[in-house]
């Protein structure tokens, strides 16, 4: 009989403690992202210097824009036509602004791996550039050990950034779906 009250005490108390932690909220996730298309050119420096045409997508998440430092990771492609692809993967800090798709500035810094040419992998850099509506400048370099050099430069779109996370020019054209403010 005791034993009984005991483990109905138990269960009341679960259900209870089940209720109060797990129900239902509005859900508060404000996480950062970014999806980038652009296109610009690189400057391979493989002993000789060669200039190829390039297309570069990234595809990334950072923490919360509530903050005036936005800090994440991305997963970058960058195709050099006639020669390859170079996949990296690299930290990012970009200011608030950056991350809520109007004016601001960033950095990433990570690694790289290339198959194509001679192989090698290696640090890469950029700075970025964001301006209102997603529209976004990137210059940046890769360096292996072996001092094999790339520089790089792209213009594009940040389709997160004009979509979801812009906060600018709402007055022109709105954005019924954007995060939530903080």
């Amino acid at each position: 009989m005791r034993a009984r009250r005991l483990i109905l005490s138990l269960c009341v108390s679960l259900a209870g403690f089940a209720a109060a932690t797990l129900g239902p909220r509005r859900a508060a996730a404000q996480a950062s992202s970014w999806l980038y298309v652009g296109g610009g050119a690189g400057v391979i420096d493989q002993g000789q210097r060669q200039t190829r045409a390039a297309l570069q997508l990234d595809a990334g998440l950072g923490s919360a824009a509530t903050h005036p430092i936005v800090l994440g990771a991305l997963f970058r492609g960058q195709a050099y036509f006639g020669s390859g692809v170079d996949l990296a993967l690299v930290a990012r800090a970009v200011s608030r602004g950056f991350a809520r798709g109007d004016w601001g500035l960033g950095l990433d810094l990570g690694i790289y791996q290339r198959w194509w040419g001679v192989d090698s992998t290696g640090a890469i850099g950029n700075l970025v550039l964001g301006g209102p509506w997603g529209l976004t400048l990137l210059g940046g370099a890769t360096l292996d050990k072996d001092d094999q050099r790339l520089y790089f430069a792209s213009l594009g779109i940040d389709l997160a950034r004009l979509t979801v996370h812009r906060h600018s020019g709402l007055n022109w054209f709105a954005n019924p779906m954007r995060s939530p403010e903080d």
